[in-house]
């Protein structure tokens, strides 16, 4: 396959256009070795009938371009499909390689001009700027970064391919390399073959539904391939800029300033899959994978540090260390000293090293320990028995190990006295590599990644409901009105006594969801004290959602409230509670209403001793995927930020510090987009050092797959963080309060846009189910989770967002990222021209806010492409129904697209990015093949007329991968 870009390329791109030339040469001479020249001519002669009608759109070539689509046998069409499937596979990973090309030659070749947005920049500008070192170290001292993996379906990639687009990178990498003979250099390019070779004979699509166990295992690969090493790269190049632009302003060496979450084995809500036992599991493997990891670095530092003790000589503190190990091991501590004699450092290490084998050994053991045959077996377990005996009366008990950690705190601790021993006995280079390790520790602990748990408030008040009934209350749980719920909630809190008697039996899925709690408490008693800690309750409405959890927890021990909940105890704390409660506030209503909810839930007195108890420090979430759904990508966007400024202003008027959970998309119509802007254009004091962020399917493998992306990804987040916590000149308050007032009238109209649209317009939903291939995601089997709620619902509120923004990404609509915003702009601009029309280029040029969203949406515009969504709409089932609601998204698409560029003042869509409208522009001719074929499939499939229906829906799921290649986007 050739690669001829449409459009010239600046010469820092001449590498990256030869590496594409050189993979699509490769899949070229493998398409007719394998395919056959047939293969081969059908695609070249797809590719050029696709590149005429992207230069003319003469109807006769489109014409020509449909007969030979629909003359294609399912074979010849799977054939051409993989083709430019795969030649997509080969470009991204080559661009991803161009990236670390970049970031290198702003390192080698402009160190006075250094990459925007990378830590030497923001520190570079913020010393311009004079920024007090007092306020800077403020920031750092509470930095808390927590990017959150999650599992949700829309990376369509499999993980055998991300292996083998992580070789064919490091063979790029290699290639680059200007010292290499001829020989090195054929050498390389034959492995380059063979991975081209590869990957074309590998199935990209998945024919066995993914568990949660495989998805833990997926996520897994990131930790393990580039996350564990990135991390303390990126804080040794954050010492290094402070030390440059800020000196005296330190990273405290026990600091963790970047953490990790995920909810893969967690996030339950909706997914009858994640059950107490994949939770149990998943904790486990996460510890598996960390104490590997210390082992190994554990070994290789052993490897190096032959300091001996007439050259080096031990701190006081190490020895009476290694003599305390001796006498708790004496058997290893004879062999120790008969192998490494005089060599102190090498001694501590097989200490170390022998404690992090025992520890993953009762790792393993413990992995039968909450095995049971059914749901009925945890039943049957006795509610009288302490929370971890229930366990074990049904299941294997693990045996118990001497010599672990508990603690990564522990660990931390044994690797600080070899440190400070080495930089007192002058091995300064030495202890590097020992702090280096010890700032893994401080990010990992024994956990790897904290899991936080989630599930639909409505599986609580089922609970409650249930164990009410048991009671025998006058009204159960379900009858009772908001203000009796708290009052009977509070009241609990409060109560010693349990409300789960030693006989007592309930439905499945009321066990099941005690269990979860006792797994919860066993967990952080056997696995790590820092393995979770936040429950999320989705679909928060009231403060007794996020009580009921609490009573929940109760009956685990994860909650013991004081009985005396008055003021003194809020400030002087005897309650113990170990899990934290955070809300999870989705849809527009919900999101107006969040701040009136967390005034209620502070006012509480016993939940006041819960926050007292852990720091006055309140999680809240607020979900942009369904925001947008509900609500259209405008008022989403102008929602999310106005509840993010009365939240604060709660949290302060109570004295609490708040963390903001932004539970973003991949994708603009689900809160995705740059992360550096949309950290720099939060509200002004509501990011506070910290921040915890989602990082979902596709983003995943673009940002994490390969270390050095890795890095700069996380480097994005940390250097805007920083610059976003510090203390700005405000703006004008008379102009910030009149773009508020113009906000709030775009996105009210905007509102009644999208909805009357989506929810009101006759037949939409008929119309995204026929031209979309959203009925035919569910069988790509990319995630455990299914993609409605309601099983058979036919209902936009029951269909999830991520299958709602997959669907409309695949027809090329991108509908989520636009829809109601040109209507909501040109209404204003309409009703005084000159003067509104300027004041939203004011907006633009000036507000963060406003230039991030218009930005982010104007990039939807520039990707979605209504010629070929018309493709979609003119093969509906129902033609007249297609010609409607087509004309209907046309006009408003069109209206945006002139209202967008009327602001930023560009001639064409994405001037001010010129290296992605370039992308965009390339990248199409080899995507509109496989849209074609994707509706000439669909049309096939509808129709019912072919007999191969198992092999047309392969062919049909193979367009979906490969369109998804080519954006680059899912949901």
């Amino acid at each position: 396959m050739k690669s001829h870009p449409t459009t010239p390329l600046a010469d820092k791109d001449v590498s990256l256009r030869n590496d594409i030339r050189r993979l699509g040469d490769l899949l070229g001479e493998t398409l007719k070795r394998l395919g056959g020249k047939n293969l081969f001519a059908n695609e070249e002669r797809v590719r050029a009938l696709c590149k005429e009608l992207r230069a003319s759109e003469a109807p006769a070539i489109e014409r020509q371009l449909k007969r030979l689509l629909h003359g294609l046998s399912l074979d010849d069409a799977s054939g051409v499909i993989r083709a430019f499937s795969v030649y997509f596979q080969l470009a991204n990973i080559a661009e991803q390689h161009h990236r670390i090309r970049r970031k290198r030659y702003y390192e080698l070749h402009t160190p006075d001009q250094p990459q925007r947005g990378s830590l030497a920049d923001t520190l570079r500008q913020l010393a311009r700027q004079r920024v007090r070192p007092q306020d800077l170290q403020a920031v750092l001292d509470r930095l808390e970064i927590v990017p959150v993996m999650t599992a949700h379906p829309t990376e369509a990639a499999r993980r055998t391919l991300l292996e083998k687009h992580r070789r064919l990178a490091d063979l790029l990498a290699a290639l680059d390399n200007g010292h290499l003979v001829e020989r090195q250099r054929g050498a390389l390019h034959t492995q380059l073959a063979a991975e081209v070779e590869a990957i074309w004979q590998t199935d990209e699509v998945r024919h066995t539904q993914p568990t949660v166990l495989d998805e833990v295992n997926n996520t897994l690969y990131y930790f393990d391939a580039t996350l564990f090493e990135a991390v303390p790269n990126l804080l040794e190049e954050l010492e290094k800029g402070l030390a440059q632009h800020f000196p005296g302003v330190t990273l405290a060496a026990e600091r963790a300033p970047l953490r990790f979450g995920s909810w893969v084995g967690g996030d339950r809500d909706g997914n009858p899959n994640v059950t107490p036992e994949t939770t149990w599991e998943t904790l486990l493997l996460q510890q598996r994978l960390v104490l590997r990891k210390y082992e190994s670095s554990v070994a290789a530092l052993s490897r190096r540090l032959s300091e001996s003790s007439r050259f080096a000589p031990a701190s006081v503190e190490l020895l009476a260390s290694i003599e305390r190990a001796a006498v708790a091991m004496p058997e290893l501590a004879e062999r120790v000293r008969r192998r490494n004699p005089e060599e102190p450092y090498r001694q501590k290490l097989s200490f170390v090293y022998t404690r992090l084998e025992n520890t993953l050994a009762r790792n393993q053991a413990l992995g039968a320990a909450l095995r049971v045959t059914s749901p009925e077996a945890l039943i049957s377990i006795r509610p009288g028995l302490p929370i971890i005996e229930r366990f074990k009366a049904e299941s294997n008990h693990a045996p118990e190990y001497a010599h672990v950690y508990h603690t990564g705190q522990e660990l931390y601790e044994d690797l600080r006295l070899l440190r400070d021993s080495l930089r007192a006995g002058q091995a300064a280079y030495a202890a590097l590599g020992i702090e280096r390790l010890m700032r893994q520790v401080a990010t990992f602990g024994l956990h790897l990644a904290k899991l936080d748990l989630r599930q639909h408030s409505d599986r609580h008040l089922e609970a409650l409901t249930e164990l009410t009934q048991r009671l025998g209350l006058t009204k159960d749980y379900a009858q009772m009105d908001e203000d009796e719920r708290v009052a009977w909630l509070t009241a609990e809190l409060q109560t010693p006594r349990p409300l789960v008697g030693s006989e007592d039996h309930f439905s499945a899925a009321t066990m099941e969801t005690l269990n979860v709690f006792r797994v919860m408490r066993r967990a952080l008693d056997e696995i790590s004290p820092g393995c979770l800690r936040t429950y999320i309750v989705s679909m928060t409405r009231a403060v007794s959602d996020l009580l009921a959890v609490l009573v929940l927890a109760k009956q685990a021990g994860l909650v013991e409230c004081d009985a005396a909940s008055t003021q003194s105890q809020i400030s002087n704390p005897k309650s113990q509670i170990r899990i934290a409660v955070s809300p999870l506030f989705e849809t527009i209503d919900d999101l107006r209403n969040a701040p009136d909810v967390l005034t209620s839930l502070f006012t509480n007195p016993v939940y006041r001793t819960v926050l007292a108890a852990q720091g006055n420090l309140q999680e809240v979430m607020i979900g942009y995927s369904d925001s947008s759904k509900d609500g259209g990508i405008l008022t989403s966007s102008w929602e999310l930020f106005k509840a993010q400024e009365r939240l604060w202003e709660v949290a302060r008027a109570n004295s609490i510090e708040l963390r903001l959970f932004h539970g973003r998309g991949g994708t603009v119509g689900r809160g995705g987009g740059p992360s550096h802007e949309a950290i720099l254009a939060q509200p002004p004091g509501t990011v506070a050092s910290r921040i915890k962020i989602t990082e979902q399917g596709e983003v995943i493998s673009s940002k994490y797959s390969l270390p050095e992306i890795a890095q700069r990804s996380l480097e994005l987040n940390t250097s805007a963080v920083i610059a976003a916590s510090l203390p700005h000149a405000e703006k004008a308050p008379r102009k910030l309060a009149q773009w508020q007032t113009v906000m709030e009238q775009l996105s009210q109209t905007a509102f009644e846009t999208y909805r009357r649209v989506v929810r009101e317009t006759p037949g939409f939903y008929e119309y995204f189910v026929q031209a979309t291939p959203v009925e035919e995601l569910q069988h790509l089997r990319i995630g455990s989770r299914p993609a409605k709620r309601k099983s058979g619902s036919q209902s936009i509120d029951d269909l999830r967002a991520i299958p709602w923004v997959f669907g409309w990404t695949q027809s090329r609509h991108l509908l989520p990222g636009w829809l109601a915003v040109g209507t909501a702009l040109e209404s204003f601009i309409q009703t005084d021209a000159t003067r509104h029309l300027e004041l939203l280029r004011a907006m633009y040029r000036d507000w963060p806010f406003f230039h991030s969203t218009l930005s982010n949406i104007e990039m939807t515009l520039a990707k979605a492409d209504f010629p070929i969504a018309r493709q979609y709409a003119a093969r509906t089932p129902d033609r007249s129904l297609g010609r409607r609601l087509f004309k209907l998204l046309e006009a408003e698409y069109q209206r945006t697209c002139r209202v967008v560029l009327q602001i930023t003042g560009e001639k064409q869509l994405l001037d001010n990015a010129p290296v992605l409208r370039r992308s965009i522009a390339v990248r199409n001719p080899y995507v509109d093949p496989m849209s074609y074929l994707q509706v000439e499939l669909l049309a096939r499939k509808r129709a019912g007329t072919d007999i191969e229906q198992d092999k047309l829906l392969y062919a049909i799921l193979l367009t979906i991968n490969g369109i998804a290649a080519g954006m680059r986007n899912t949901g």
